[in-house]
């Protein structure tokens, strides 16, 4: 099967990359340097810039899926960082979702990074919030905050190849656990200090899926055509923050009872603390449940203790 992958050189698409070769499909990954997808991935890839790509390509395609944009954790949100991280984002899939609008039924499946932000934050109480899924009515004319802001308009960008008639899958992805990058190199850097507990309250949702889950799931959607439109890429099995950092500390064998207030994160990162920090949302994984995906690692310990790079060797 012919793929092509955009940001298929960030820490998710690496991975997925490897695993889709091993399944002997014929991978073009596309960026803005052709340098680093080749320094990556040698001749195993072809290696396409975003200036060369047209419609021709597009129709030799059977499956495009699009991880592009900036890394939304790496930075302070600044006003620039904020118009950054939404323009990385909407520019590629805009352009993609044109090609395939072009072609319509006969377009390439297109599936398309997107993430539970897109539901917005939730009130933070003593137990976690009602969960809400892939059926649960959202306004994309409006958006409560920044990280919803982003998600609605990046999947607004795929209607032209919704309205076109073409497979179109969001991937609502929520935090990516791995053992071996991601974010969990961050939340862990505390705890080697022996300075590792609960962030702020403690009692805020956090929704997250294995890195090896998401890949998996991301292969059964290529072959179960009956699903269509969001899909919920998140473990059954939302934690709060309190005990995701009893978990860490537990894998790293470290203390996990000195909590990090939250004004020192707001005074440190702004609103960037707020929305990926301090307050979450509940989400279920609803549309892959009832479609029959079983994940490998609905539990958090296992996934953190578990060698992505061995998983997919």
């Amino acid at each position: 099967m012919n793929i092509l992958i955009a940001g298929g050189t960030g820490f998710i698409g690496q991975t997925l990359v490897s695993h889709l070769l091993t399944q002997n499909h014929t991978i073009t990954v596309i960026g803005r340097s052709t340098e680093k997808i080749k320094k990556i991935f040698s001749e195993k890839v072809v290696a396409l810039s975003w200036s060369t790509l047209n419609l021709e390509i597009i129709k030799q395609q059977v499956l495009i899926i699009n991880l592009a944009g900036a890394n939304i954790g790496e930075k302070r949100w600044t006003p620039s960082q904020k118009q950054e991280i939404i323009a990385s984002r909407i520019h590629p899939t805009s352009r993609l979702a044109e090609y395939c609008a072009k072609l319509g039924k006969q377009a390439p499946d297109l599936f398309n990074a997107s993430a539970i932000g897109i539901y917005g934050l939730q009130k933070t109480e003593a137990q976690l919030p009602n969960a809400k899924d892939e059926f649960t009515p959202i306004n994309f004319n409006e958006a409560p905050d920044f990280l919803a802001k982003v998600a609605r308009l990046w999947e607004s960008a795929c209607q032209p190849a919704i309205k076109a008639g073409v497979r179109v899958i969001n991937l609502r992805f929520a935090v990516v656990i791995a053992q071996n990058g991601g974010v969990f190199k961050k939340l862990a850097l505390p705890f080697y200090f022996g300075l590792g507990g609960p962030i702020g309250s403690g009692q805020q949702a956090f929704c997250w899926v294995s890195l090896i889950d998401l890949v998996r799931a991301i292969d059964y959607l290529i072959y179960h055509k009956e699903v269509n439109g969001p899909v919920n890429i998140v473990s059954p099995n939302c934690l709060q923050q309190k005990t995701v950092a009893k978990i860490i500390g537990k894998t790293l064998k470290r203390p996990s009872f000195i909590p990090t207030p939250g004004f020192i994160l707001k005074l440190i990162y702004g609103q960037m603390a707020e929305e990926l920090l301090l307050k979450g949302q509940h989400i279920k994984p609803t549309v892959l449940v009832n479609s029959g995906f079983t994940f490998a690692y609905p539990d958090l310990l296992p996934a953190l203790l578990v060698n992505t790079a061995t998983t997919f060797r």
